[in-house]
């Protein structure tokens, strides 16, 4: 009996399965034998292939779109930096004298505008550094740290010098501050500290009755009170720089002509230089007159500000916008600051002292107004932005037995009768008496109180 033939289509199938299996078993055998080959030697060069190779120059990878856009070049670091010297008043001094260290600095790349120094505990380019000797005999000199731009700094040793085992018989430290509502002056106090000695009988105490005072070298001022106001603004004639440098003396003596010496040193922030530094903006100052806003009796507060830059040129006002604050009621909901653009008839701010802008607030025509803020925007000659800001107030209510507690201390109501008198004021504030307490005007009155 006979097999049927399969069909035509199987036949195919098993024919290309075939072929399929000998290709495969083929390349099996020939990569065995690639691998157990040696290497062919390698032919002579020709005299075409004898030439040095040209260089070859290798493609930069190819970055995804946009990513050229992200790369920035780096900036080169800032730079240190350079003491040039450290030098010390004196060569010895008693534990406790001051010891006057100055530095002299610049930037390797010429811009100094930014530098400013630490010296122990003080600020500035010249610090009157106190040291004092430990119960051992020992001491140690502190360090001078350097700052320029992005606060990068260098640190050095103050040069060594002697330190004595002896103190002075009393020291004037002098203390300072901002007065309030005012851009650059500041008050100086002049406090002596008595230093007692074990080895010496009780002498008489200092009592100074007068006070010579010199800022930065300039002609002296005297007073009769350990205190005095000084405006501290930066040297139009020096390059504008990030901090200004500030050294004060006073010279202390008392009726016998003994006298005794005290210095301070302030390294004050230009905020006009940083603003432009940092952001491009020319800053209006403005100041006050009087400095605390006062009612007049028909309820109208009045002032007078003088507005002032330090720019080279005019600056031109081109906006001025009005920003009325209101008093809210503690029962209602907050009241929405108001603006409006207005005139202060003033359109240019010439170079130097400024212009005087007198402006007002009715607290009666207006009785929820607390204060308006009036925003300056103006241009430089040169093209820079101005900006600036002054408020005009509302004082606060004047005490009354309603809205005040009375004073039932007796020496503290001794202090505000005597302020109202020397002041000629029917209202004293808290910042009258401690300006006259400074000044000495109510020792009297508490050695009285002191007195069994």
């Amino acid at each position: 009996m006979m097999t049927p033939e399969p069909p035509w289509w199987r036949r195919r199938l098993t024919f290309m399965l075939g072929l399929g299996i000998a290709a495969l078993v083929a390349g099996v055998l020939l990569s065995l034998d690639l691998e157990s080959s040696p290497p062919p030697a390698a032919a002579p060069p020709s005299a075409a292939e004898s030439s040095p190779p040209s260089t070859t120059v290798q493609a930069a990878p190819v970055l995804p779109t946009g990513a050229a856009r992200a790369i920035r070049p780096t900036p080169p670091p800032t730079p240190a930096p350079i003491i040039d010297e450290v030098s010390v008043e004196k060569r010895e001094v008693c534990s406790g004298e001051d010891n006057l260290v100055s530095v002299r600095a610049h930037s390797p790349d010429g811009n100094d505008a930014y530098l400013h120094t630490t010296i122990g505990a003080g600020t500035g380019m010249r610090v009157p550094l106190r040291v004092w000797r430990e119960a051992d005999g020992s001491y140690e000199l502190p360090t001078v740290t350097v700052f320029g731009k992005n606060n990068i700094s260098t640190t050095v040793r103050v040069p060594a010098y002697t330190v004595k085992d002896c103190e002075p018989e009393r020291l004037v430290e002098v203390f300072s501050r901002r007065v309030p509502n005012t851009e650059e002056e500041y008050e100086f106090l002049a406090r002596i500290l008595e230093r007692p000695r074990k080895d010496a009988a009780s002498r008489a105490a200092f009592v100074p009755v007068k006070f010579v005072w010199t800022f930065d070298g300039q002609p002296p001022v005297t007073t009769q009170t350990p205190i005095v106001t000084r405006s501290l603004s930066p040297d139009p004639a020096r390059p504008r720089a990030m901090y200004s440098q500030h050294l004060v003396r006073v010279e202390v003596s008392d009726a016998s002509g003994k006298k005794a010496v005290g210095r301070s040193s302030l390294q004050l922030l230009d905020t006009t230089f940083e603003n432009f530094d940092k952001k491009g903006i020319v800053t209006l100052l403005a100041v006050g007159t009087p400095r605390f806003p006062s009612e007049d009796a028909q309820g109208v507060v009045r002032q007078t500000f003088r507005v002032s830059h330090r720019w080279k040129g005019p600056v031109r006002l081109e906006r001025v916008t009005a920003l009325r604050t209101r008093t809210p009621d503690p029962e209602a909901p907050p009241l929405p600051e108001d603006s409006d653009t207005v005139s202060l008839g003033v359109t240019l701010i010439p170079e130097g002292a400024g212009v005087d802008i007198p402006v007002s607030l009715d607290t009666r025509a207006d009785p929820g107004v607390s204060h308006v803020t009036y925003m300056l925007e103006g241009k430089t000659a040169d093209g820079h932005p101005a900006r600036g800001t002054f408020s005009v107030m509302r004082p606060p209510p004047r005490p009354t037995r309603e809205n005040s507690q009375p004073v039932t201390d007796p020496l503290l109501l001794a202090k505000v009768k005597r302020a109202r008198e020397l002041l000629g004021q029917t209202f004293v504030t808290d910042e009258d008496l401690w300006r006259l307490e400074r000044e000495g005007r109510f020792n009297d009155l508490k050695a009285q109180r002191e007195t069994p």
